[in-house]
């Protein structure tokens, strides 16, 4: 098996590590676009060089599908960094402020995008490509310096593979700092003081990640997961098209996914046809699966023996898939059928390749009982097979971090939307844009001028209640638009020309 090589630093010095990284961005806290642009440029060739390395470490460690890390994780990552780069300058420039009151008029003012500082990125072994670099050249295109913790003790050929590509790319340590390990290695790091943390992970970690950042008032984003419902309602027009979208979002990595299809709802009235469905594109995309095929496995022996408990412990019945090899923790694609929102599959959020499905016949309780009960309110992900606007609106009152109508897991790697949870799935997003706006302070550029000083007077003592009558009529004046005098000159020029026809006349 892979070992680090000499490649992550011992315990004892990650506290020296993170000072030097804070340094170094200290001694150059304000970097040109074009650094930057060179920066996300470098990734990316090292990346492409290591494209087949990366995708075999992955196949090495847990099976992983080679086309499933190239589909899912590596064609987004670099289409993330080909995103940045084209659009850096105005990602980055000033935001003009859109309107100002009276009581404002002489002031010029902007908001500037500045970089954080420090960044420390925890990521997971199941997509450990995007779930890494997403965040790492968010971060280092807004002009941070990034702590990345790689997870060593779950995927340890990926990890190693990856620290030498980015390594190669001239940016450690002088910008960038790889490590690798478990949870010593984590909260080694989580005792340090960063300026934000990214932490994708199981709701039980992203409380204790909580209660380290408020050590250091650091703000956090966190990714949690939770158990995203998926409905299937008599309204959805073509009911095959829909459930081989769905089968393929619930088995991708083996079901090993944040945003994955946790459990399917299907109206009765649709209920045995959405069965004989199932079966039928079931076997169209697994015609034959087993230990030696491309289905990815399982990634350790603890998840094997969880999901497989499940299995031994649900009310429902097995109506597809359902074997399992403990010696190479594979487990087949598995649907479980007659399931209701109490039963074991339903405790916790699966991660795993098991598709409960739940009947149901009212579209308004199953919604209300999903929207009231712990566990279940708040999903990172919300799944609507249904083309009926009015059923739509209905089950989009599930307030959930993302939301896919007819389709599975494809917002969660699109770098032009943001990803991220909310309430009990996680807070904060990032991915392109919306990754500028997390790893930057927004931070208010205000200029007054001398000339105004006549103007604003009536904001010094001594102060009388003429002043304060004048100040609240001046801020009952409509709002005035934030216009600098090159906006306003062509109307100078035009107002001036037509006085001048006006008297020649």
């Amino acid at each position: 098996m892979a070992t680090l090589d000499n490649i992550n630093p011992p315990l004892k010095e990650i506290p020296s590590i993170i000072d030097d990284l804070r340094d170094s961005f200290l001694k150059m806290p304000i970097r040109r676009q074009s650094d930057l642009r060179k920066d996300l440029n470098s990734i990316r060739k090292a990346l492409v060089d290591d494209r087949e390395a990366l995708a075999k470490a992955l196949y090495q460690d847990f099976h992983r599908s080679v086309q499933e890390t190239f589909v899912l994780e590596y064609e987004c990552v670099i289409g993330e960094i080909d995103y940045l780069s084209r659009h850096l300058g105005s990602l980055l420039k000033e935001d003009k402020v859109d309107e100002k009151g009276a009581l404002f008029s002489t002031v010029k003012a902007n908001v500037e995008k500045i970089p954080l500082g420090i960044i420390l990125i925890v990521t997971p072994f199941n997509y450990p490509l995007i779930l890494s670099m997403s965040p790492v050249i968010g971060g280092l295109a807004a002009g941070n310096s990034v702590a990345l913790k790689l997870p060593y003790d779950k995927c340890p050929r990926f990890c190693v593979q990856l620290t030498k590509t980015l390594l190669r790319t001239g940016l450690c340590p002088r910008r960038l700092a790889v490590f690798n390990g478990g949870i010593p290695e984590s909260s080694a790091l989580m005792d340090q003081h960063f300026d934000k943390i990214v932490f994708t992970g199981s709701g039980r970690t992203g409380r204790i990640v909580l209660e380290k950042a408020a050590t250091h008032l650091t703000p956090v984003v966190l990714e949690l997961g939770g158990k995203s419902p998926t409905f299937l309602t008599s309204k959805c027009n073509n009911m095959e098209k829909a459930i081989r979208r769905i089968l393929w979002g619930k088995f991708a990595n083996a079901g090993q996914t944040c945003v994955a299809p946790d459990y399917l709802l299907v109206e009765d009235k649709v209920y045995n046809e959405a069965i004989v469905a199932i079966k039928k594109i079931y076997k169209e995309l697994f015609p034959v699966v087993s230990p030696d095929t491309d289905f990815t496995h399982v990634v350790d022996d603890r998840s094997f023996e969880r999901l497989t408990g499940y299995l031994a412990h649900t009310s429902g019945g097995i109506i597809l898939g359902g074997k399992a090899d403990p010696s190479t923790r594979f487990i087949e694609p598995t649907v479980v059928d007659g399931v209701d929102l109490t039963d074991a599959l339903m405790k916790e959020e699966l991660f795993g390749p098991i598709l409960p499905i739940v009947r149901y016949s009212n579209l308004f309780k199953v919604v209300n009982t999903i929207r009231t009960t712990p566990g279940l309110q708040t999903p990172l992900a919300l799944y609507i097979f249904s083309d009926s606007n009015a059923e739509r609106e209905i089950i989009r009152t599930i307030n959930s971090g993302g939301l896919c109508i007819n389709e599975t897991l494809m917002h969660a790697g699109c770098y032009a939307t943001p990803f991220g949870g909310v309430g009990s799935s996680g807070c904060g997003n990032y991915h392109g844009k919306y990754s500028i706006k997390t790893f930057t302070h927004e931070r208010v550029v205000m200029e007054q001028p001398y000339w105004a000083e006549s103007l604003i007077k009536l904001r010094y003592p001594p102060y009388a209640f003429s002043k304060i009558n004048l100040s609240l009529r001046l801020a009952q004046i409509p709002p005035m638009p934030n216009l600098t005098f090159w906006d306003v000159f062509p109307y100078i020029i035009i107002l001036t020309i037509g006085v001048m026809i006006g008297r020649s006349l």
